[in-house]
C-alpha cells in the first residue's frame, strides 16, 4: 500500500529548487581612481564603472591646471562621457573637478592615462612642467 505524505512535499520541492537554481551574478560596482592612485595596478570585472576624478587648479591669473584621461584598450576599458564642475572654470585661486567615465567592457588590461597640461604664462614652461601619471585596470570576465 502507497500512502500520501504531505509533510514531505514541502521540503523536498525545496530540494529540488535549491538544487536547479541558478546563483544570481555580482552587482556591477564603480571604482573612483585620482592621482593618489598613480602607479597602482586595480581589478575590476566586465560591467564594472570606473571613475577617474582630477581636480583642476587655477592658482593665479595666467596659470591653470587642467585634466584629460584616455584608455589604452578601448574594447577593455571604453571612455563614454567626460564632465567638469563647474561647467565653466571657475577662475583664479579656485579649484575645478574633471571626472572621466569608463565601462569595463571585456576581459583584459588596459592603462588609463592622466595628462594635466599645465600654463603658467609669467614663468618659463619647464618651471610648471605637465603632470602625467598612469594606472593599470585588470578587468576579469
Amino acid at each position: 500500500m502507497r500512502r500520501f505524505m504531505p509533510f514531505l512535499a514541502a521540503p523536498l520541492a525545496l530540494i529540488i529548487f535549491a538544487c536547479g537554481a541558478a546563483t544570481a551574478a555580482p552587482a556591477a560596482q564603480t571604482v573612483t581612481l585620482g592621482e593618489k592612485d598613480a602607479g597602482r595596478t586595480i581589478q575590476v570585472r566586465v560591467g564594472d564603472s570606473v571613475q577617474m576624478q582630477l581636480v583642476e587648479s587655477f592658482p593665479v591669473p595666467g596659470s591653470s591646471l587642467v585634466w584629460d584621461a584616455a584608455s589604452t584598450d578601448a574594447s577593455v576599458l571604453a571612455r563614454v562621457t567626460t564632465e567638469r564642475t563647474p561647467q565653466v572654470h571657475s577662475g583664479p585661486g579656485r579649484s575645478d573637478t574633471y571626472t572621466a567615465f569608463f565601462n569595463a567592457g571585456g576581459a583584459g588590461q588596459a592603462m588609463l592615462n592622466a595628462h594635466g597640461a599645465t600654463s603658467c604664462e609669467a614663468m618659463a614652461k619647464r618651471s610648471c612642467p605637465d603632470r602625467n601619471f598612469t594606472i593599470t585596470v585588470v578587468v576579469a570576465g
